[in-house]
């Protein structure tokens, strides 16, 4: 695997050679004039942190019950079903005057009441730091490792499988960002291993996996120029190479693919109470199996926030990027997607949010498009600084040339802190 390692130090040395950002407030790119609802500090409501040495650890739990109607997100014999949620987590971060170190550890447990084989238990563990260089320069970095669940509702769910594949993942970045007063340059490399397990099948047999298991690089690089605070315009690059294990069988793709993609964009903070960043480019992904038609076409990043008033915060988010979808017979799709929410605060600690989500999956090689809409209500009430809740509902809607299917999902949770 890995036969383009050059990729990782081609981009390693750009990304040695740039770096972080300059005090906040000579930074021509700072963008915290604004406050979202959800990110508003309430002294009287938030957590304190446990002090501990040189560092704040920010335990929390926790739990909850709800039910879904759909929960193997099938066309039709729709199953419905009760659930519980046990989501214990730490996070820990320095409280250093120069440089930072961090880690993270996470865990939800879910149970179904009536389905069990279906419950799960998703494990996460980030470390990561920064070291400041100088007032100009300064190198991050991070590993994490993971094990997760893939989601029924996805689109490489089978809907014969009898369990939930579970995915192991993992990986690190390190990057760098350089500022000097108008002028900023950001550069990233990383690299993911993904571990697909194989599932068994109901009636028998077992549904492989091994065909998705890879490893994944990426090498970015951004530079950016400011005419003034307000906003700033930048050029990007993208390169992502994905290895996957050899093909088993006598009809297997050679999944292994090169993908780059060139965008230009602005990033801003308006004072009409806007702040994004958004950029338009185009991307192309070359296959190694001559059986494979390459891609190529429009590339989106985007996310937009609108303060519409101290106590209203509108978002959304776009993109448009190739993925793998995860089928044997389809080795890319492209996936666009797009979303809006709205946070308001009705008091101070009683906030509520609206959102829908769009995505639309164009499978290659597959006569295949999905397309689904995810409409959510929320609200939390913050009881005090030790406890909050939460009460949610999803309602999701799947038009599938082949797998069309809806399902809804409500849930009530508290959090705990100490």
């Amino acid at each position: 695997m890995m036969k383009n390692a050059h990729l990782v130090g081609a981009t390693a040395v750009i990304a040695a050679t740039v770096a972080v950002t300059a005090e906040a407030q000579d930074s021509f790119f700072e963008r915290s004039r604004y406050v979202a609802v959800a990110d508003r500090a309430q002294p009287e409501y938030d957590p304190v942190p446990i002090r501990a040495g040189g560092f704040e650890l920010r335990p929390r739990l926790q739990t909850g019950i709800g039910y879904r109607t759909n929960v193997f997100a099938t066309t039709t014999d729709e199953t419905g079903d009760a659930f519980a949620v046990v989501a214990p987590s730490i996070d820990a971060t320095s409280t250093w005057s120069r440089h930072e170190l961090g880690a993270s550890l996470r865990a939800e447990h879910t149970e179904y009441i009536d389905s069990g084989f279906e419950s799960a238990t998703d494990l996460a563990a980030r470390v990561f730091g920064a070291v400041d260089v100088s007032s100009e320069l300064g190198v991050v970095g991070a590993v994490l490792a993971e094990q997760t669940f893939e989601p029924r509702a996805s689109a490489a769910s089978d809907p014969n499988a009898a369990e939930q594949v579970q995915v192991d993942r993992f990986g690190g970045e390190l990057g760098a960002n350089f500022e000097r007063g108008r002028f900023a340059l950001r550069g990233r490399v990383s690299l993911d291993s993904y571990d697909y397990n194989d599932v068994p099948l109901n009636g028998g047999g077992t549904l492989e996996q091994d065909f998705r298991d890879r490893d994944e690089t990426a090498g970015s690089v951004r530079a950016s120029y400011a005419p003034n605070r307000d906003w700033a315009v930048f050029v990007e690059g993208v390169a992502t190479q994905r290895d996957y294990n050899d093909p088993s069988g006598p009809n297997a793709l050679n999944r292994d693919v090169q993908g780059q993609t060139v965008r230009v964009g602005s990033n801003f903070e308006l004072p009409v109470l806007l702040r994004g960043d958004i950029a338009v480019g185009y991307h192309q992904f070359d296959y190694d199996d001559p059986a494979t038609e390459n891609v190529d076409g429009l590339s989106v990043e985007g996310n937009l926030a609108w303060f519409v008033s101290q106590l209203t915060t509108v978002s959304a988010n776009a993109s448009r990027r190739v993925v793998d979808p995860g089928l044997e017979t389809s080795t890319s799709a492209t996936l666009s997607a797009a979303s809006v929410t709205v946070d308001h605060e009705l008091r101070r600690n009683w906030l509520v949010d609206a959102g829908v989500n769009y995505s639309n999956y164009t499978f290659e090689d597959l006569e295949r498009e999905d397309d689904r809409y995810d409409f959510r209500l929320g609200t939390l009430w913050k009881v005090n600084r030790n406890a909050s809740l939460r009460l949610s509902y999803v309602y999701t809607d799947q038009d599938s040339t082949l797998r069309p299917f809806t399902d809804h999902r409500i849930m009530t949770s508290v959090t705990l802190t100490p």
